[in-house]
């Protein structure tokens, strides 16, 4: 979450009355990569998250929305957008003044996002369970979304960041270019899968006494493998200074409690997993490192997810599926 598109109180009130809400106040939220978000006020009534789709259409929008419906009628904790008074759909256009891009209103959840340090083996395992309920809940969904990190997306990514000024970024591309080729080629296409978070990290779980209270942003969701979106999670949830092994075994441990992996998918967890650091290493360049300081308030270092990638080469694949290997054994 952003602010990119810089919208007023009397916009907000235009956008607030095709869903029925009066604004009373209107706070930009500084953070994130890709969409500008908002918190709006009533004068009575529930807060409202205000989120601008800078990158995604609005049909992408509006899949999205039919996604988190799908997810909360399967008891998932993800604040689903409001209705179109016309009942014409989620997303509106933002004020003619302002642009076109689409834009949705979410009740708002309090909780809290956890810290590194506040990871423990019982976190984990929670999250773990419940990725493995979203890709449970979202299983034989046919609807496809448009693809933003696909193979082909990656590349026309890296092809923008080896044509870049700053000679470290252009001097990486072709490096991460033929890493992309490898992992491309060591993944097996038979693995199961289905619609993906894409991007559960732990800014995107909110937390109240213990409890997970709300799963956000589902606006990467795409067709992936599951154990490709089990690897990104791994990846953002148990890794502080190093790769916590013991977290990343209650990670697979809980997922398992849903869901168990087949040993094909066990294997895939190392190709997988270095698939997945490939893809923040870029996505990580091009949505900060090549924005400037007034577009982005939070930056993310794309060489954190050059190190996760070190150190799943590190432990080799063998000893990375041994860690998604059932707890019994």
């Amino acid at each position: 979450m952003a602010t990119y598109t810089l919208i007023d109180l009397d916009d907000a009130r235009i956008i607030g009355r095709q869903f029925g809400v009066r604004p009373t106040g209107l706070a930009a939220i500084a953070a994130g990569s890709v969409n500008s978000s908002y918190r709006l006020e009533t004068a009575r009534g529930p807060s409202y998250l205000v989120r601008i789709y800078e990158e995604a259409t609005a049909a992408d929008a509006e899949t999205e929305a039919r996604l988190l419906q799908r997810l909360a009628a399967a008891g998932i904790p993800t604040p689903c957008p409001l209705a179109r008074l016309d009942g014409r759909g989620f997303t509106v256009p933002v004020p003619a003044s302002v642009g076109t891009r689409p834009v949705a209103l979410f009740p708002w959840r309090d909780g809290d996002t956890l810290c590194q340090a506040r990871v423990t083996v019982s976190v984990a395992a929670r999250v773990g369970a419940l990725l493995a309920r979203v890709h449970l809940a979202l299983a034989g969904v046919a609807e496809r979304r448009t693809v933003r990190f696909g193979i082909a997306q990656l590349r026309s990514r890296l092809r923008t960041i080896a044509a870049v000024a700053d000679p470290e970024l252009r001097s990486i591309a072709p490096v991460i270019a033929e890493r992309l080729d490898r992992a491309e080629v060591a993944r097996d296409p038979t693995l199961p899968g289905g619609v993906v978070h894409g991007d559960l990290f732990r800014d995107n779980v909110l937390w109240r006494d213990g409890a997970i209270v709300a799963v956000l942003d589902f606006e990467s969701a795409e067709h992936q493998p599951w154990v490709y979106d089990l690897m990104v999670t791994v990846l953002a949830w148990c890794y502080g200074d190093d790769l916590d092994l013991g977290l990343v075994r209650a990670l697979l441990d809980g997922y398992q409690t849903v869901r168990p992996l087949a040993p094909a998918e066990r294997l895939a967890l190392g190709p997988e997993g270095r698939m997945a650091a490939i893809r923040f290493t870029i996505t990580r360049i091009t949505d900060f490192a090549l924005r400037t300081n007034r577009e982005i308030h939070v930056m993310k270092d794309w060489r954190r997810f050059q190190a996760r990638l070190a150190r799943l080469d590190a432990l080799g694949d063998l000893a990375i599926a041994a860690l998604g290997a059932p707890a019994q054994q």
